[in-house]
């Protein structure tokens, strides 16, 4: 296999397209991409993990988890691209002084004082994978599984990982697939490649038909991620947020060995016996990284100073909320914010969670955004096409999947276990 240029990666993701892939197949493209470059060891008695995730708006698992598994004595050393529109190193990169470029010195420093290395892609680590996987955006190739699967592996060992966790959420927009069938499939997939290359995986499975919480976006991130640890309280908090706070420590969990709960899963309390662990593991890693809690809050202050405008109802009837629209609307709003890395120029909060009954007239959501009150119109405007109001309930597993399916190879057979959360 020789992936040399653009017409390479054309040919390979003409070849993934075709169809469901064997496991041997992704892991044999998971030990290229990550031969590509240099690859971390460490010792062996060393407790390496991490969280993954296939992307969803909304979804904090791969800011929370990974603290959450620092809390508990593991080392994370994760390897990342930028999300769409809120991945975890590109939210972090907000915060002034925070560092997504590290040495391999300063990465082996950060991981043994205080467990958790977070760093983008670059030359040295998977680098034809960094290529191609920036193709793939170019040319709208990001939701193919195998692909996704391949790129997922061989970042996790460039990186060292032993113990991966990998969040897949169900949705059009997702890239392990758009029905239960297909990411069960790709699942089983991932979790024996995985093995292949000696890695312990576990797959969690839930519908993204909904938000997993309902602050939206880059700085909207780092909101719901002061509130997770207990630094900023929000007096307009519900269950919404604190349950997948709860979901994420929860994954953190269950990724490294931990006894799986029969019955309600998600719990308020689980995140907040976490609290203190996860505030410490947060100040931890942002001063190894080059910032500190100070700052954090200060970028939280700052996104909660912002102008806002409201998005209001235009009839009674069910909300449903399109997540490709809103995805689209966010993404481009950051390509126009000029330099700087990672752009956060908008961003929303969910009032209403989808499902919800709703009366003509009533804000749904709040619009975060940095430029002119004309341009905060048009943003408005514009993400306005992402609410749809129905007038009689839909299916409700069209809207929100109360299921978490958690799929792992061990014991030299696959695994499948659905959990009501």
């Amino acid at each position: 296999m020789k992936l040399n240029d653009e017409r390479d990666f054309k040919s390979l993701i003409d070849w993934a397209r075709q169809g469901t892939h064997s496991p041997d197949e992704i892991s044999q493209l998971a030990t290229y991409l990550a031969n590509s470059g240099e690859k971390l060891e460490w010792a062996k008695e060393m407790k390496i993990a991490d969280l993954a995730s296939t992307g969803g708006p909304g979804s904090l698992s791969t800011l929370l988890s990974p603290i959450a598994l620092m809390s508990q004595g593991y080392k994370v050393v994760k390897l990342a691209v930028p999300g769409r529109p809120a991945g975890a190193i590109d939210t972090l990169g907000t915060i002034p002084g925070y560092r997504v470029i590290l040495s391999t010195k300063n990465i082996r420093s950060i991981v043994t004082k205080t467990g958790f290395a977070h760093f983008l892609t670059d030359d040295r680590f998977a680098p034809i994978d960094g290529k191609l996987y920036a193709y793939r955006r170019q040319i709208n190739a990001v939701a193919i599984p195998m692909l996704a699967a391949a790129s997922l592996l061989a970042k996790k060992l460039a990186a060292g990982v032993r113990i991966v966790g990998l969040d897949a959420r169900i949705g059009s927009h997702g890239n392990f697939g758009a029905t239960s069938n297909e990411a069960r499939e790709n699942a089983i997939n991932f979790c024996v490649a995985a093995k292949q290359l000696d890695i312990d995986a576990v797959v969690f499975i839930k519908n993204d038909c909904g938000p997993a919480q309902p602050w939206i976006g880059r700085g909207e991130n780092l909101v719901a991620l002061a509130h997770a640890v207990g630094v900023y309280e929000l007096a307009d908090s519900d269950s919404w947020l604190d349950r997948h706070v709860a979901d994420c420590c929860e994954m953190a969990r269950i990724t490294v060995g931990g006894r799986q709960a029969t019955q309600a899963v998600a719990s308020k309390t689980i995140g907040w016996n976490l609290t203190d662990n996860l505030r410490y593991a947060l100040e931890q890693h942002l001063e190894a990284q080059g910032s500190s809690m100070k700052y954090f809050l200060g970028r939280v202050f700052e996104i909660m100073d912002s102008s806002r405008l409201t998005i209001f109802s235009e009839k009674s009837g069910i909300l449903t909320v399109n997540l490709d629209i809103l995805r689209n609307v966010l993404v481009s709003a950051q390509t126009q914010e000029l330099n700087t890395i990672f752009g956060d120029q908008a961003g929303v909060l969910l009032l209403i969670k989808p499902g919800t009954l709703i009366y003509k007239g009533q804000p749904i959501a709040i619009v975060r955004h940095s430029g002119t009150s004309s341009y905060g119109k048009l943003l408005v405007n514009r993400l306005a096409q992402a609410f749809r109001v129905v007038s009689a309930e839909p299916d409700p597993s069209s809207i929100e999947n109360q299921d978490l399916e958690i799929i792992r190879f061990k014991d030299n057979e696959i695994t499948s276990e659905v959990v009501y959360v």
